[in-house]
């Protein structure tokens, strides 16, 4: 039982490290908390706007055009993918 247990994390943690491979860095987590932290937030100016475009260029990249079209009806694994895909490859 703890053998297959093991087994299991050790397969899912190398698959997601195979994937995205800056999974394991501190600078992958502290774009995650960013994009998090920008999404919540609301552009009122023309500074904030200018301030957080290199981080909404960089989501903007990972996201496919089908995802674009069908933004409002996103998933939660689809939001992960899109996270991961940003800031962790």
């Amino acid at each position: 039982m703890i053998r297959n247990l093991s087994f299991f994390v050790l397969g899912a943690f190398s698959g997601f490290w195979i994937i995205w491979p800056k999974i394991i860095t501190t600078k992958g987590w502290e774009c995650t908390k960013e994009v998090i932290a920008s999404s919540n937030e609301e552009l009122t100016d023309i500074e904030s706007l200018v301030e957080s475009l290199p981080k909404r260029i960089k989501l903007g990249l990972a996201i496919s055009p089908k995802t674009l079209i069908k933004r409002d009806n996103l998933t939660r694994i689809e939001k992960i993918r899109i996270l991961g895909d940003a800031c962790f490859r």
